[in-house]
């Protein structure tokens, strides 16, 4: 009992309690034994039984992030809403999964999942890379370390108080509605495991730097940056179906700055395997590859410091709330000392290896390095590009100015020149010898396959145009060339696709020449026709989508795109967070049965002060085309709520209103009682008195009773003040305005089928490439 109350509030469970504060004591441990371990690696050089203590204090600290990991796991499908991380990201209506992913929902959670992730990669590396352990687990411990004081910092452990005495709420606030798809399950663990294992990269670089080991540690990298590339992109896919699927927008990807804080990792780690590939061939782009391996884990650092200093926080839908004050400058330390750190040996290493540096910047362009080092700079400035869209917010908050987001558009007029010249040097690069091909050689082999290519884009041309489909398309479409010539048509889009369908045509042939010889040695080539594939649906289905919009009433269809839509009415309450909107759509001229019936979500929170409403799509699949509904938020009011006191005037809806008199029925408190105004309407022809009001049901609630005005509007009594008897009225329609926009889009499936080869791919290639078991010899330090 308190001062406050004079009762005693629930007590919490004694074991809720005690897991709380384990895994408190695992996120301080962590950081006390990657600070252990760090040390340990460090004066092992002098004494040899340190290096024992660094190795056991680096995998308990991973473990007791671990740790840490499941105990809010538990506390999450438990429903212990005493801590208030859990409160503000569960709730009792929510499934198990659900729950479980609320753990990542918010900032300390992602952070823990990061660190978790990262602890992950760094077991399973550990042990394999050889001479370079040393310094791989001091660099990785300096990280996880920073992860780990961040969290000790923004504990997602804090207990809910009240008075100095822990409250147990009730229910959870929960996952915000548009967090509530099954890919919030999926997609955040994914992606980072991605992220922790750009860690891996970083570490193993800044291991051979020390060392100055440059040639061993590729075979050991190699695979893991494969594995980086195929989750990350993996990932950035998984994002674009949710956001097609929650957002309403009718796209996959917007160019967001958040979007783009793991885009850009994934450029530079599929430029670092393609550098990679170079140096087990031809012993070059040594202190590149070096340079390379760090510039994912690096970036992602910095667009981590973007989302969470609150930056992003007016132009992002993904962003995150900003950071508590300290463990923001924490996370800036570490971003710095990183940096610094690397960029700092790298420098000192690159001027010590100038002379071979200086050798490595020779070569033909014919010969496959020359094509490589192409198609590293188009993956870098893409990348590079991206990253200065994504940064364009925070320059601007650092000038005092309103932050605002780099806009679709222009992304499509700068990145093409990028993008182009990437896809042809995708399809030709193949065809190249290490040792050099012949300009006619590799022209002829060019020609063919572009043959081929506008042989397959005529076919593809002409089925589509000479069939129902094409009715589907928008077959007309305006674009800017490169952002500079004006291209009315299909030609833009139909150009974009067919540079696509090269790069897919150029690696099928590299793929029926190698599959008698080595199998899983075509990985690399199925991974471009996936890349290529998943990039031609993105193009088409965005390029070639028709859209119209509508608005659909109760007894009053509405046309679009063909389409007679029809509302069928909601499936639940519209506070219900599973409701849905029911629109049944005919053939406009066959109206007989629908075509199909589409339901996208419709809820409403009322927080007491206003309504907010939250909608995402329907989406209604085919082989070739979705037809996608996007329901916009519901309009009901006719004008501007009015608030007015006895006997004034005031305008509403076109109509003149004066307030005559409040007036009182029953018993007050009492079920039935009633609070209501009588109001004059004068709409220019005739006056007449009208009486809206409250009244109490038998559960307390206060109901209201609108006074009709016609067949389709009512007077809505919103509000009425017991100090002065003002009164706040409203026009309402009785049925509302169902704002509803229908896209076709073609060939999404395209989308999903190169994720899914890209994705394949990659997993095979770095199992392919997997490095042989670490000898004890191995394990010495130079």
């Amino acid at each position: 009992m308190n001062d406050f109350l004079p009762f005693e509030l629930p007590a919490p469970p004694t074991w809720s309690l005690t897991l709380g504060v384990i895994g408190r004591v695992l996120i301080i441990a962590s950081a006390s034994l990657f600070a252990l371990s760090a040390i340990s690696w460090l004066i092992s050089g002098r004494i040899k039984e340190a290096a024992k203590a660094g190795k056991i204090g680096f995998a308990a600290g991973c473990y007791a992030l671990l740790g840490a990991f499941v105990v809010l796991g538990i506390l999450f499908a438990a429903k212990r809403y005493e801590f208030e991380y859990v409160y503000g990201h569960a709730d009792s209506a929510s499934g198990l999964l659900y729950r479980i992913a609320g753990i990542w929902s918010g900032q300390e959670g992602s952070f823990l999942l990061w660190g978790t992730c990262s602890a992950i990669f760094a077991l399973m590396t550990a042990r394999s890379t050889g001479a370079y352990r040393r310094w791989y687990t001091i660099a990785f411990a300096f990280f996880l370390g920073g992860i780990a004081s961040i969290l000790a910092l923004e504990s997602p452990f804090n207990l809910t108080m009240f008075e100095g005495t822990v409250f147990v709420p009730e229910d959870g606030v929960g996952l915000s509605p548009s967090l509530q798809n099954y890919w919030v399950i999926i997609h955040p663990p994914t992606i980072f495991l991605g992220f922790g294992s750009l860690t891996s990269l970083f570490a193993l670089a800044f291991a051979a730097l020390v060392t100055r080991e440059y040639d061993k540690w590729i075979p050991i990298v190699r695979p893991w940056a494969i594995i980086s590339a195929t989750l990350v992109g993996l990932g950035l896919c998984m994002g674009g179906f949710w956001a097609y699927e929650t957002l309403g927008w009718g796209g996959f990807w917007m160019w967001d700055p958040v979007e783009n804080v793991s885009f850009v990792p994934w450029c530079f780690t599929l430029a670092l395997i393609h550098g990679v590939i170079v140096q087990v061939t031809k012993k070059r782009w040594v202190m590149t590859n070096l340079l390379l391996a760090s510039l994912p884990f690096l970036v992602f650092l910095y667009g981590t410091f973007l989302t969470r200093s609150g930056a992003l926080s007016d132009t992002s839908v993904h962003s995150f709330a900003e950071m508590d004050r300290y463990a923001l400058k924490l996370l800036l330390t570490l971003m710095i000392g990183a940096f610094v750190g690397f960029m700092g040996l790298w420098s000192y290493r690159a001027f010590q290896e100038r002379k071979r540096t200086k050798e490595e910047d020779s070569g033909p362009v014919l010969r496959r390095e020359g094509f490589y080092m192409l198609g590293n700079a188009s993956l870098l400035a893409l990348g590079v590009t991206a990253m200065l869209g994504m940064s364009v917010p925070f320059i601007q908050a650092l000038q005092g100015k309103r932050p605002a987001v780099v806009e679709e558009w222009l992304y499509h007029q700068v990145l093409p020149w990028m993008f182009i010249p990437m896809m042809l040097l995708m399809a030709i690069a193949p065809f190249v010898s290490w040792k050099g091909t012949g300009a006619r050689e590799l022209a002829n082999k060019a020609y063919t396959v572009l043959c081929i290519t506008i042989g397959v884009l005529g076919i593809l041309l002409v089925a589509t145009v000479l069939t129902p489909f094409a009715g589907k398309l928008e077959m007309n479409p305006t674009a800017t060339l490169l952002g500079r010539f004006e291209v009315t048509g299909m030609a833009w889009v139909l150009f974009l696709f067919g540079i696509c369908l090269f790069g897919l045509v150029g690696n099928a042939w590299r793929v029926a020449e190698l599959f008698k010889r080595s199998k899983l040695g075509l990985s690399p080539f199925l991974s471009h026709i996936g890349l290529a594939i998943l990039v031609a649906g993105l193009i088409v289905s965005r390029g070639y989508e028709i859209k119209e919009q509508s608005l659909v009433i109760k007894d009053h269809p509405g046309q679009v795109l063909n389409y007679e839509v029809r509302l069928v009415g909601m499936t639940l309450d519209k506070y219900h967070r599973d409701n849905e909107l029911e629109l049944a759509f005919y053939d406009v001229n066959d109206g007989k049965e629908p075509l199909f019936i589409a339901t996208p979500g419709l809820y409403a929170i009322d927080d007491g002060d206003h309504e907010d409403t939250m909608v995402w799509p329907h989406i209604e699949r085919s082989l070739f085309m979705d037809t996608y509904v996007s329901l916009g938020v519901p309009q009901q009011n006719v004008g501007e709520d009015v608030t007015i006191a006895v006997g004034e005037s005031e305008q509403l809806g076109g109509m003149t209103l004066t307030y005559k008199e409040m007036v009182r029925g029953g018993v007050m408190g009492e079920t039935g009682a009633t609070i209501g105004v009588i109001v004059t309407i004068d709409d220019g022809e005739t006056q007449e008195d009208y009486q809206p009001e409250f009244s109490l049901a038998k559960n307390g609630e206060i109901l209201s009773h609108p006074a009709s005005l016609d067949d389709n509007t009512e007077l809505v009594l919103v509000n009425v003040s017991a100090e002065d008897r003002s009164a706040t009225l409203r026009a309402q329609l009785k049925t509302p305005i169902y704002p509803i926009e229908v896209y076709h889009k073609p060939m999404t499936i395209l989308v999903w089928l190169g994720t899914g080869l890209m994705a394949l791919a990659g997993f095979a290639a770095a199992f392919y490439r997997r490095p042989k078991s670490v000898t004890e010899a191995d394990t010495e330090d130079p």
